[in-house]
This record gives structure tokens, C-alpha cells and sequence, in this order.
């Protein structure tokens, strides 16, 4: 009984080492790492772009004011009605005054730039009142003075007569709305900045009560 004992340890020795030599080893699969985080997205959005130069300084002076506009051209029209034919009856009788080039010459030169000096002036001073400093006088007036001259000039190189009716109205029709109407324009356009409002501030006093006993 000793001996088949010992043989039958023997034989399960020999089967465990077999089987541990059939057995597979184990291979660990490595387990995937991130090799690149995603791309952070941001929800914010982009910043805007600048104001241009024309868009910060048209801010800056800030929005039309409908009451100057039409204070300011309606001043030009009247004004140029009213104040124009007495200009140009001046400015005739001058030139048939005299002998010579000098009564022409004078008239010529009433004719030229008194108008747009007195027209203008009028409109400045209405817009003034209305809206004090918010124009300049000369960029309105300077329009004024190149519109007239222009117009000035065609119609005595066109040989208009100043003393019929019919050629004087229709001059001074035509100044007193074209005229007005691009003073006004650039009186509006090239404004003066708005100046900037003030913070307001609240100061709270806060009372103080002294009890004594």
C-alpha cells in the first residue's frame, strides 16, 4: 500500500507540471491613453471690431437736431428773399454811378460777396439762438460764399439783367434755396462735438444722534 502510495503522488506531481506548461500566459493589453486634449471651446463672443476715424467723430457730435435744421434753412431762405434784391439794387445803382471802370468794378463786387455775407450771418444767428455753439460760422458760410459766386458769375456771363423782374426772381429763387440748403448742410455735418454730460453724484447725510444720560 506504501508503494502504490508513493506512485500515485508521482503521476499527480507529473500531471501539475504538465498542465502548468500547457497553460497560455497571460498578455495585459495596455489600455489607451489620450495622446492630445480636444481644443478648448469658448463660449464668449468675439470682440468687435474698432469705430473708424468718420464713425467715432460722428458719434462724438452726437445726433441731428430736426429743429436747428430746419430753424437754420428756413433763416437762409427768407433772409436771401428779403436781403438779395436789395443787394443787387445797391450794387446797380452803384455801377450807373460814375464814368469808368470803377462804378462797374464796385458793383461787381457788392454783387459777388455782400449777399452771402448778410444771408449767411442771418442763418448763423437763427441756429445760434436755437442751438447755442453747436455750429461753426465758417464752413456754412464759406459753401454759401462759393455756391453764390458760381451762380453770380453765370448769370452775368449770360448776360442776365438784374433790373427785370423776371431774371432777378429767378436768381434769387434759386440762391435762396440752393444756397440755404448747402450752408445748411454743412453747418449740420460739421457740427461741434456734444460736451459730455457731467456724472451726476448723491450725497446722502446721514444725521448723527448723541444721547446723554
Amino acid at each position: 500500500m506504501q508503494g502504490h502510495r508513493s506512485t500515485l503522488l508521482a503521476v499527480c506531481l507529473a500531471l501539475g507540471a504538465c498542465a502548468g506548461e500547457l497553460r497560455e500566459p497571460e498578455t495585459t493589453v495596455p489600455m489607451p491613453t489620450a495622446v492630445a486634449a480636444a481644443a478648448p471651446t469658448s463660449c464668449e463672443p468675439a470682440p468687435a471690431a474698432a469705430p473708424s476715424r468718420h464713425e467715432r467723430r460722428r458719434r462724438e457730435r452726437g445726433p441731428s437736431d430736426g429743429n436747428f435744421v430746419f430753424s437754420h434753412f428756413s433763416a437762409g431762405v427768407f433772409s436771401t428773399i428779403i436781403i438779395q434784391p436789395a443787394t443787387y439794387f445797391i450794387a446797380t445803382r452803384v455801377g450807373e454811378t460814375g464814368h469808368g471802370l470803377g462804378p462797374a468794378v464796385g458793383a461787381l463786387v457788392l454783387g459777388a460777396f455782400l449777399p452771402p455775407i448778410l444771408n449767411y450771418t442771418v442763418q448763423w444767428a437763427v441756429g445760434r439762438a436755437v442751438a447755442p455753439g453747436r455750429d461753426r460760422f465758417w464752413p456754412g458760410f464759406l459753401v454759401n460764399q462759393v455756391s453764390h459766386l458760381g451762380i453770380f458769375i453765370g448769370a452775368v456771363v449770360g448776360g442776365a439783367d438784374f433790373r427785370n423782374i423776371g431774371h432777378a426772381t429767378a436768381i434769387v429763387l434759386g440762391e435762396a434755396f440752393l444756397n440755404s440748403g448747402l450752408a445748411t448742410m454743412t453747418a449740420e455735418l460739421t457740427r461741434r462735438p456734444r460736451p459730455t454730460p457731467a456724472t451726476a453724484t448723491t450725497e446722502v447725510i446721514v444725521p448723527v444722534l448723541e444721547f446723554k444720560f
